[in-house]
């Protein structure tokens, strides 16, 4: 069960950045400058062996921004997909050094399987530390999580398996809920 929930707290956490992303960029009606916010947010977000595209971007600067698709690969092909992707924030709320947001949604989260490690040099072994949760500069706080279908490919668990997922989320100095 802990593996089941280390890949869905991935699945939110990618969705949550994407659309955290996007809807701190500049929004824009043109098509030519919508492409290059799209260009930029998926530069930001990809990295050594991990690639990051959007489909169907819209209301970057609006408290409410939504994403038709979001994939994430690496060498072997798309192991993440998010469709249906939204987020419903309030923008003034970083002035006060808080992200509130009040929803955070899917409609399908795929994670087929586990990525291909990059050969990033350096890296810590991941065994070397405990679990802890992360002293963010901001407080965060997610009114609902939810993802009317999340699918787990066979690779994750020996078979697949299929949920919905429905949550909320607080993180705070280091402590959460």
């Amino acid at each position: 069960m802990s593996a089941l929930r280390a890949y869905l707290a991935a699945a939110v956490l990618a969705l949550m950045l994407a659309l955290s992303t996007a809807a701190l960029s500049q929004d824009t009606t043109s098509k030519a400058d919508r492409g290059f916010l799209q260009g930029l947010i998926e530069d930001n977000l990809s990295g050594i062996g991990r690639e990051v595209r959007l489909v169907g971007f819209a209301g970057a600067l609006s408290s409410r921004a939504t994403i038709d698709e979001l994939t994430v690969a690496d060498a072997e092909g798309v192991w993440l997909s998010i469709r249906g992707a939204a987020i419903q924030w309030n923008r003034s709320a970083l002035l006060r050094g808080r992200i509130e947001i009040a929803e955070l949604s899917a409609g399908e989260i795929v994670v087929a399987r586990t990525p291909v490690a990059s050969p990033e040099p350096g890296l810590p072994d991941p065994a070397a530390k405990p679990f802890r949760l992360p002293d963010l500069p901001v407080s965060v706080e997610i009114g609902t999580i939810s993802a009317d279908a999340v699918t787990l490919g066979a690779p994750l668990l020996g078979e697949e398996v299929a949920v919905s997922l429905g949550g909320s989320l607080r993180l705070s100095g280091g402590e959460g809920a």
